[in-house]
Parts: structure tokens; C-alpha cells; sequence
């Protein structure tokens, strides 16, 4: 197929054309912007990502209160409303399979009677023995 020079011609043109506007844009001057005032004489970007009110960093807890947040920890997760409350003991199957991993992973330090079951007081007496 032969292009007619008509059609070379709007070919031609159309990128002359794209050619005079990105050259034109490209050399316009800056244009001034005005100054912005932030309300409440606040400084730098507020909005979802940057929150004008963030909230402290909360100090890592060590010692005593450390201990007291792990056992209310445990007790909260194996208290009444678990499988091992009211005075029930499980097997280390039966701790993997209702998501007790820590107790599935030290089964055998926990379970010092050897008898293949640990109750609530068994893991707590682990947790005493390990905290000191």
C-alpha cells in the first residue's frame, strides 16, 4: 500500500502539533503560589496518614508489671471458659489442637508427674518456676 501525500500530510501534522504543545507547556514560567497558613498554628501534613493527634508511644513494660500482665494473660486464655478450666487437664494433642502452643511446646517441663496430662495449676506452677 502507497500512503497519498494527503495522508502524509495529516500524519505530519498531528505531530507537529503534539510536538508545539509539550515543547509549549514545557516552557511556560513557574507560576507563584500563595502561601498557606495552617489552622491552629500547626505545622506539617495532617490527615490519615500523618495525624495531627497521634497517640503516645506506649513504654515497654519489664519486671513485676511484665509478670502481671503474662499471668492475667494466661488466666484470661485458660480460665473458666477453656479447656482447662474447672479443674480439667489436657493432653499435649489436646493443647495443640485447641491453638495452646506454648503449652504443646514445654508439655514435658509442664508435665512433671510424667503422666501424660497437665491441668491449669500445672501451668501455672511452670510459669512461677520460669518467672524468677
Amino acid at each position: 500500500m502507497i500512503m497519498s501525500s494527503i495522508d502524509i500530510l495529516r500524519r505530519a501534522l498531528a505531530l507537529i502539533v503534539l510536538g508545539v504543545v509539550a515543547v509549549s507547556a514545557h516552557a511556560l514560567p513557574p507560576q507563584p503560589v500563595a502561601p498557606v497558613t495552617l489552622p491552629n498554628g500547626g505545622h506539617g501534613v495532617d490527615g490519615p496518614f500523618f495525624p495531627h493527634n497521634r497517640a503516645n508511644a506506649v513504654a515497654p513494660t519489664t519486671g513485676s508489671t511484665l509478670q502481671q500482665q503474662a499471668q492475667n494473660r494466661v488466666e484470661s486464655r485458660l480460665g473458666a471458659n477453656s479447656v482447662l478450666g474447672n479443674g480439667s487437664s489436657i493432653t499435649k494433642a489436646q493443647a495443640q489442637s485447641n491453638g495452646l502452643g506454648f503449652i504443646a511446646k514445654h508439655f514435658d517441663e509442664i508435665d512433671t508427674a510424667h503422666s501424660g496430662r497437665v491441668t491449669l495449676n500445672d501451668v501455672r506452677q511452670y510459669l512461677q518456676q520460669h518467672q524468677q
